[in-house]
């Protein structure tokens, strides 16, 4: 993608898929990647689409990352980070050399099978261990570079656990905050972070920004157990997208 226009067609199609994917992002504390990687990824391509996600994620939360700081677990958050950061560079690699639709499929298999687990009333009890917080991070990490979809993992991790929707929200936040600074590095020392691709972004975050401003808004009017529905039936849905595109 040498230049961009907002006249062309797919455009439209792009600004909304933004401002539904920062409501919400905003809402639940992920989601983001889930809803505009998909569609960016089908007019520009994957190489194009994770770049944007995160230039235009990690600018447009960045408000929310102070209060987030403060309410999370940072012994359950750093463990996750650092697994992420190690298998992230891996993940990228995928992205520029491999074909990602076998890995996706993978990854969706496992992830709706967790959800359903869930769904039907399975959560571990206790604190996680920081090597088991490590491996959940590995593994966003790699579908983080790979396809551009670190969410499922980290936010099933979470729900699975004791933790109340305020502080699993927080601790969304934090990570995702931390891992996208760790995505626009690496990917800037990679080449993939082009001229084109920041001009897209630099369209596309006020549009971001307004949704994850009226989602976070619309967080505090939600119900604890709607909160925990809807991210597991956004994660499930999604995955069963996944395997059929």
């Amino acid at each position: 993608m040498e230049t961009f226009s907002i006249s062309q067609p797919w455009f439209a199609w792009v600004a909304a898929a933004a401002a539904l994917a920062g409501l919400v992002r905003g809402l639940t504390g992920f989601g983001g990647a889930l809803i505009l990687v998909p569609i960016l990824s089908m007019f520009l391509g994957p190489v194009v689409a994770v770049p944007v996600l995160n230039v235009v994620d990690g600018v447009a939360t960045f408000p929310l990352l102070p209060g987030a700081m403060r309410r999370c677990r940072w012994p359950e958050v750093v463990p996750l980070f650092l697994g992420a950061v190690c298998l992230l560079p891996f993940g990228i690699y995928a992205l520029r050399y491999v074909d990602p639709t076998t890995l996706r499929h993978a990854m969706s298999l496992v992830i709706l099978g967790i959800a359903g687990s869930m769904a039907a009333g399975a959560r571990y009890v206790g604190a996680p261990s920081r090597t088991a917080s490590a491996g959940v991070g590995a593994v966003s990490g790699l579908m983080s570079g790979a396809i551009g979809l670190s969410g499922p993992p980290i936010v099933l991790f979470w729900l699975g656990g004791q933790a109340d929707a305020r502080t699993a929200r927080a601790n969304m936040i934090a990570y995702f905050g931390l891992s996208a600074i760790a995505v626009i590095v690496i990917m800037l020392w990679t080449g993939l972070l082009t001229w084109a691709v920041l001009r897209l972004s630099i369209v596309l975050t006020p549009i971001y920004a307004l949704g994850v401003l009226l989602g976070a808004r619309g967080f505090h009017l939600a119900p604890e157990r709607w909160f925990r529905t809807f991210a597991l039936a956004l994660i499930a849905a999604v995955a069963i997208v996944s395997l059929f595109r």
